[in-house]
């Protein structure tokens, strides 16, 4: 059991390594609504620590960040979408963003099939 806890102990520290000269970038997250109603976006990690991102108008498209301090997140990420209209939520994810990536949040008409992708920095 032991060696487990130290690999897992190692991958942890390997994650949360970062090189002194790079200071780490907050990661942009695209965002496009098909909604006919304002949305609101909310980051969480796994199904907790909700953090408010911004408003997108209805068929809007709107440009937010994840903050550079913002933890690793092994359970994955979630966005929480609420459409004002309704006042209804709905889940979107998990993605793992990467050091150096981005996010794409589309925002369907019927917001329970929105989706998020991570995009890869080139």
């Amino acid at each position: 059991m032991k060696p487990l806890v130290a690999l897992t102990t190692l991958a942890f520290l390997g994650c949360a390594l970062e090189s002194p000269s790079t200071p780490p970038q907050p990661t942009p997250v695209w965002v496009r609504s098909h909604n006919h109603s304002p949305v609101d976006v909310y980051l969480l990690c796994g199904s907790s620590d909700a953090r408010w991102l911004g408003t997108v108008s209805e068929k809007g498209s709107e440009a937010f960040e994840i903050p550079a301090g913002q933890p690793y997140c092994g359970m994955g990420m979630n966005f929480f979408v609420v459409v004002r209209k309704s006042g209804r939520g709905y889940w979107v994810g998990p993605f793992l963003p990467n050091r150096g990536s981005s996010v794409d949040l589309v925002i369907e008409r019927y917001a329970g099939l929105s989706s998020a992708h991570v995009l890869s920095a080139e």
